[in-house]
């Protein structure tokens, strides 16, 4: 993936943004074919105007996302790579944590996948 910006974006890379967009179509329930309908855009928007930690933090957490199934599912695949089953397995391993930063991280990115969901319907 690229580490660009995309033209439609103002924070997430575009590797950033194809995390989310994935991870944003699993939290709300779209289905795989329907990620698109995700709108980044309006997620991007909000994380622009958080504090300059916040949103370093989010981009830290996106990519721990991104590269944490080996660690914790046992998976060699990165998240975006993951079948549906295991991706919503590893999601649940992010909720159900029995680390504390791990809950809140998973928090997180679901209320701002719900922002960004909810705001264009």
């Amino acid at each position: 993936m690229s580490k660009t910006k995309p033209s439609t974006t103002y924070f997430f890379s575009q590797s950033e943004h194809e995390i989310l967009r994935y991870l944003s179509a699993y939290m709300v329930g779209v289905p795989r074919d329907a990620m698109l309908e995700v709108p980044i855009i309006t997620i991007d928007a909000f994380v622009k105007q958080l504090p300059k930690t916040l949103r370093r933090q989010l981009r830290f957490g996106l990519h721990l996302f991104q590269w944490g199934p080996s660690l914790f599912i046992g998976k060699t695949r990165q998240f975006t790579q993951l079948d549906p089953r295991d991706a919503e397995r590893y999601i649940g391993t992010w909720a159900n944590s029995r680390f504390r930063i791990r809950r809140k991280l998973f928090r997180g990115l679901r209320d701002i996948a719900f922002l960004g969901y909810y705001s264009s319907r």
